[in-house]
Order: structure tokens, then C-alpha cells, then sequence
């Protein structure tokens, strides 16, 4: 079975260093990490990855919500959203994009793998 490519969206840079280092050691094929919403959109374009896992608070014009629906319009992707705020408003928009999930920070390898598997079947 190939390696499941994830992009990871996560603006905390220790974060983002610190969960791609995990799924990497339990043998997920991770594209380098971003940061923005317009980064992760011309990633996702580039590296056509399997499924992404998006902060929805960037420090960006472009925050994840947006970034996930010029993404699926590119390439129908699993999203997985993580955030720290889960308020009645960002939870609706979020499920506006159709998400394959919804972690609430702080996200583990141990929250994400479970998610994985039910996406591609392996659960």
C-alpha cells in the first residue's frame, strides 16, 4: 500500500514542526508544513496530496475555511480541520466546506490517526 500524503496547514511554527515530525516517525509521507491559506492552495496544487490537515485561524488574509474551498475546487481532497476555536459560526462555515473531519487543538498523531484510517478505509 503507498504512503497516505498529508499537507499540513498550521500557522505555530513549533506545532506544525512538532506534528509532522510524529506522523512522519509512524510512517505518513508529509509535505513540507505551511503556514497560509495562499500557500497551502499552491501547495495543494503542486503536491497533490491525499488529505490535509488545516488550522482554520491562519495568520493570513486567507483563512482555512477559504483555503479548503479553492482547494476542493481544484481537486476534490479530504479535509481534516483543526482548531482552537470551535464557536457556533466557525463550526457552521467549516462544515460548509464538507470536511472529512473536525480535530479541536491540541491535535496528536494519536488524534490523527484514527481520522486517517476512517478516511482511506484502514479503520
Amino acid at each position: 500500500m503507498k504512503k497516505i500524503k498529508i499537507l499540513l496547514v498550521e500557522d505555530e511554527a513549533l506545532t506544525a514542526l512538532l506534528l509532522t515530525r510524529n506522523l512522519e516517525m509512524i510512517g505518513y509521507h508529509m509535505c513540507a508544513p505551511v503556514g497560509t491559506g495562499e500557500a497551502a492552495v499552491e501547495t495543494a496544487a503542486a503536491e497533490q496530496p491525499d488529505v490535509v490537515l488545516m488550522d482554520i485561524r491562519l495568520g493570513s488574509a486567507m483563512d482555512g475555511i477559504e483555503a479548503a474551498k479553492q482547494i476542493k475546487a481544484i481537486r476534490p481532497v479530504p479535509i481534516v480541520f483543526m482548531t482552537g476555536y470551535e464557536d457556533d459560526q466557525t463550526r457552521a462555515r467549516a462544515d460548509s466546506v464538507g470536511p472529512a473531519a473536525y480535530l479541536v487543538k491540541p491535535v496528536t498523531p494519536d488524534d490523527v490517526e484514527p481520522v486517517i484510517a476512517d478516511i482511506f478505509g484502514a479503520g
